[in-house]
């Protein structure tokens, strides 16, 4: 199925303090580590964000959200209105640990659903979902209601809820752990 991959990198990032994306782990800034897992699975990768223009030593656009309000669900919608596919694979711009097994593994789940989400014991993981432009209609209507927690559209659509796999987890550590402050930051160097 043709998948467009849609990193989320627009975020404010206080309580980090700075830009995520371009947060060092090592040599590498979080965002490079995420788009060269992607690059390899995705035809089309799409990058949101209100913060950057171009990212160096990144093939990929650079895009604006549509919304004048930040947030990840106005960057869903902005992704889905700007791919070219009828879905769409979001991430997070600081998942350090994002594996091609889980990233594959979740494309071949799609069947035809809204969304095809993970749900952990820590509960849904929609930072790390898949969206069919189906979606749009409904976010927009959350929108417009100021509810702005991505969860809430999951009884307004079909949803493939994905339980624990294997595949969830890369050296012990989750594939959906983001990085939130500079300890999580120097806590990934360390490992």
């Amino acid at each position: 199925m043709k998948m467009t991959c849609a990193i989320l990198a627009g975020g404010k990032s206080t309580r980090m303090g700075q830009d995520k994306a371009t947060a060092r782990v090592g040599e590498k800034p979080l965002i490079h580590i995420v788009y060269n897992k992607v690059k390899d699975i995705f035809d089309d990768v799409l990058i949101l964000s209100g913060l950057h223009e171009t990212i160096e030593g990144i093939n990929a656009p650079v895009l604006k959200d549509v919304l004048p309000f930040g947030g990840s669900m106005a960057g869903i919608v902005s992704a889905l209105l700007y791919s070219k596919t009828p879905y769409i694979f979001v991430v997070a711009c600081d998942m350090p640990f994002l594996s091609a097994e889980a990233l594959l593994y979740m494309v071949h789940e799609a069947n035809g659903e809204d969304i095809i989400i993970p749900k952990t014991r820590l509960g849904f993981e929609p930072l790390h979902a898949i969206y069919r432009k189906s979606c749009i209609a409904p976010l927009f209507r959350l929108i417009e209601q100021k509810r702005r927690k991505l969860t809430e559209i999951l009884p307004f659509v079909s949803v493939k809820k994905l339980e624990e796999q294997t595949c969830f987890f890369k050296n012990g550590r989750s594939v959906f752990t983001n990085i939130n402050t500079m300890n999580d930051l120097l806590l990934v160097e360390t490992i």
